[in-house]
């Protein structure tokens, strides 16, 4: 909060005027307003814009700041701060730091944080965002942030997770190289989350989860530490089985989805489905409505797979809406990026099935017992 405040001290200074909190329909004005500059605008539109002059950018700096400390104190300001910055660039010019504002925006649309929910528009605005940056900024101390933003909440919804996770480790190499090992970390908890959930060679995995877990010691990185040994813990269990529950207090006070998720996955690869959905529950009561990224989205598929080796006769009608339901959800995911869902629709639907036949098998049996 105090990084939030002085941030909006410095802007106030600057001639910005930021509230202390909006409401509802203020906001849902001001993001419908947003969307409207932005929507169906390419690359090409983006470079073909002139230079924001000094004191403007300035101010986009400080917006820039001042979302990321939003986003750790003040959520709901978040939207805001990102269409301050679309809205001024859109209206003045671009600069280095209006791709930030851009990319959240584009996050916010993709996710389930703002009112209405558009992966079309949202993608359409990150790849316009990243293709301007990369053509005409392109600088070294803002790769690792823009590509931890971008490839970790945006990209994975239509580019494979593979190629993700591939510009995420070019993202915490040029971090580190420049000494911006905050943003560095950041860019390795997504690739470690996308390459598990991309199905990466586990001892491969295992070395590279080592080499970062020496490195955030080394740099007192706390976040990337919690992260990296849940996501550790993880991979040995999928390597070797074991204990599921190995996460710190201070793991499930902090990090309480990250360690549902990490559970339910485990529980899942063990075979014990009932557990599995245990935490699955528990994760969907902790992310409530945000269920929009990319955890969220894998969860939906784990709880599908697990509703289906849980349908008994007496639960066939819930379980069975369960996974019905997931199917639809992955099968709107997959509308965007075929690589990454298509074929957890057709392994949904072909255990469905397969269920299906097994319960039919059972009920002409026990009716079959019963005439006898």
């Amino acid at each position: 909060m105090v990084a939030y405040n002085v941030c909006g001290e410095v802007l106030s200074e600057l001639g910005e005027n930021i509230p202390e909190t909006l409401f509802s329909n203020q906001m849902t004005s001001m993001i419908e307003a947003t969307i409207g500059m932005v929507k169906g605008k390419s690359d090409k539109d983006l470079l073909g814009m002139k230079e924001m002059d000094s004191k403007l950018a300035t101010s986009m700096r400080f917006y820039n700041l001042m979302w990321r400390a939003a986003y750790f104190s003040k959520l709901e300001m978040v939207p805001f701060i990102a269409c301050q910055v679309v809205q001024h660039t859109m209206e003045s010019g671009l600069c280095k730091h209006s791709i930030s504002g851009f990319l959240i925006l584009a996050t916010l649309l993709c996710g389930n944080t703002l009112p209405k929910k558009d992966i079309d528009i949202g993608s359409n605005i990150g790849k316009a965002a990243m293709s301007c940056f990369t053509q005409r900024y392109n600088t070294s101390e803002q790769i690792s942030e823009t590509y931890g933003t971008y490839y970790g909440f945006v990209a994975w919804r239509t580019e494979p997770l593979q190629n993700c996770a591939k510009k995420l480790g070019q993202g915490f190499d040029v971090g580190m190289s420049i000494g911006e090992s905050d943003a560095a970390f950041t860019n390795s908890v997504h690739q470690i989350r996308s390459l598990i959930l991309a199905g990466d060679r586990l001892p491969s995995l295992m070395e590279k989860m080592d080499y970062y877990m020496q490195k955030a010691d080394a740099y007192n990185n706390v976040l990337g530490k919690i992260f990296f040994s849940i996501y550790r813990g993880t991979i040995a269990v999928l390597i070797n089985g074991g204990d599921s529950d190995i996460l710190s207090e201070t793991a499930i006070q902090k990090f309480s989805e990250a360690m549902h998720f990490h559970s339910a996955l485990r529980a899942f690869w063990q075979g014990h489905h009932s557990r599995s959905q245990h935490f699955v529950n528990k994760m969907m009561q902790v992310t409530g409505s945000e269920m929009g990224q990319l955890n969220a989205s894998y969860i939906i598929f784990i709880n599908g797979l697990n509703s289906i080796e849980l349908m008994r006769m007496q639960f066939f009608a819930k379980f069975r809406t369960i996974a019905v339901r997931a199917c639809k959800v992955i099968k709107n995911a997959s509308v965007h990026s075929s690589w990454n869902f298509k074929n957890k629709v057709s392994n949904i639907q072909a255990l469905m099935m397969l269920k299906f036949y097994h319960i039919f098998q059972r009920l002409i049996l026990f009716y079959a017992i019963h005439c006898i």
